[in-house]
């Protein structure tokens, strides 16, 4: 598992540690905080390690958090205390969930996650958008060597397949779909494609694009949410629970290229307005952030589709 900036520093003493012993002490720290025990079998088994070794890390936990867990005899484990504050392992859930959903989705071998015991859970099926392992593969080559790429594309836009020579420089996961960004020389501006509708790649020839000048994606744009001004004071308070909100409002940042995807998904794209239950949120600075959707939004329609 990727470790994050802050674990660098949160370990402090173990940061001139080998990488491996690292990971092992990041690996107690999160068994202790979203499992509330492990012990030196759970080191032993994930990580292939002796017992002397587990030992060795275990002492080396403790120096630097002597007080995150005790020794159940019974249980045989090191148990979570009161005071425990973990020291690797990020305080959000974030990480633990991002982990069963891993699972769960297949994504993340079960070898390879720090999960020892999940709760029962269960997701949405929704149907698998198709990403072409060896087109994904050409496309990242394209990225990393600045090519163009001639390919075979069915739009929305139109009955059949037409031809186009595109300069990846980015892919993009819009909340159910992977996509490139790419310049698109027949047009000549940046745009969505959609992976699965590469038919076929035909050609490849050196690209004299640069990406810096996709301003969409290099550009940052703040939104700021609230609850509906309609709903009752409790379901305002409800929606401020559910998104995190401080002081009635929450700010997210996104690029102007994903803006119109993440506007959609929030039901705040420019459409028929709904109930207040069913908005629930509104854009308080929706006078800045529409008029920025109107050149993306047609630019991604032509290549993409609703």
């Amino acid at each position: 598992m990727a470790r994050t900036a802050s674990a660098n520093s949160d370990i402090g003493g173990a940061k001139s540690a080998p990488w491996g012993q690292e990971r092992r002490l990041e690996f107690i720290d999160f068994r202790l905080q979203w499992e509330g025990r492990v012990n030196r079998s759970d080191l032993v088994d994930f990580f292939g390690i002796s017992i002397p070794q587990a030992s060795l890390d275990f002492n080396r936990y403790f120096k630097i958090a002597p007080h995150n867990a005790r020794y159940d005899h019974v249980a045989k484990s090191y148990i979570a205390g009161a005071r425990f504050s973990p020291i690797a392992s990020p305080a959000s859930s974030e990480r633990y969930l991002s982990e069963v959903f891993g699972l769960l989705s297949g994504t993340v071998p079960r070898e390879l996650s720090y999960l020892g015991w999940m709760p029962p859970v269960d997701t949405a099926r929704f149907p698998l958008r198709q990403v072409p392992g060896p087109l994904l593969r050409r496309v990242l080559s394209a990225i990393r060597g600045r090519r163009a790429l001639t390919v075979e594309y069915q739009s929305m836009s139109r009955p059949e397949p037409g031809q186009r020579t595109l300069s990846p420089h980015a892919i993009a996961y819009d909340g159910f779909r992977w996509h490139m960004r790419a310049f698109c020389h027949q047009h000549d501006d940046f745009r969505d494609f959609v992976f699965a509708r590469v038919l076929t790649v035909v050609g490849e020839a050196a690209s004299d694009v640069e990406s810096g000048s996709d301003r969409a994606w290099h550009t940052s744009v703040q939104l700021v949410l609230a609850p509906h001004p309609e709903l009752t004071e409790g379901q305002k308070r409800v929606i401020e629970l559910d998104y995190g909100m401080k002081d009635g409002r929450l700010i997210v940042h996104t690029r102007r290229a994903m803006l119109f995807y993440l506007l959609k998904h929030l039901g705040l794209d420019p459409k028929p307005r709904t109930t207040p239950q069913a908005k629930q949120v509104v854009l308080l600075n929706e006078g800045e952030i529409i008029p920025l959707l109107a050149g993306e939004e047609s630019s991604r329609q032509a290549a993409t589709g609703p």
